[in-house]
């Protein structure tokens, strides 16, 4: 049962990318799956500010299942948490999650507004069957 849930835009061909490499490397399958635009997103990111739930923001909900635990990571921080989650190897990307996000966010920005113009728009494809459980409304 995956422990923390990544929402992506849906509408994203670099999102998807994302999520099929986070597919192929969460080995120990923590990480669920959820589109910005679903209900899930609409349900769980209530609280937070517009532009923090915008489709251009990342967003990771870690022990997204237990309200009291829940703690909430966006932009460049969600991605570099995710990375330290993941262990290993990633772990080398991921502590940069205890450095301010000024240092990263305006990079994270100028992707997330080019992001449409480096692969065009899809829907997620789930690549396993048995994946389909990790990806919520």
């Amino acid at each position: 049962m995956p422990k923390h849930l990544v929402f992506y835009d849906g509408e994203c061909g670099f999102c998807d990318r994302v999520v099929q490499i986070l597919l192929k490397v969460d080995k120990e399958r923590i990480f669920a799956f959820a589109p910005l635009q679903g209900a899930t997103a609409e349900e769980l990111l209530k609280d937070m500010a517009p532009e923090d739930r915008s489709a251009d923001s990342m967003v990771l909900v870690e022990n997204y299942q237990d309200a009291s635990a829940r703690q909430y990571h966006i932009r460049s921080m969600a991605v570099f948490r995710t990375c330290w989650l993941l262990g290993g190897f990633w772990k080398s990307v991921g502590w940069k999650f205890y450095l301010p996000p000024w240092m990263f966010d305006w990079f994270y920005n100028i992707v997330a507004r080019n992001r449409h113009r480096l692969l065009p728009p899809t829907a997620c494809v789930i690549p396993d069957p048995e994946d389909n459980e990790r990806f919520l409304p």
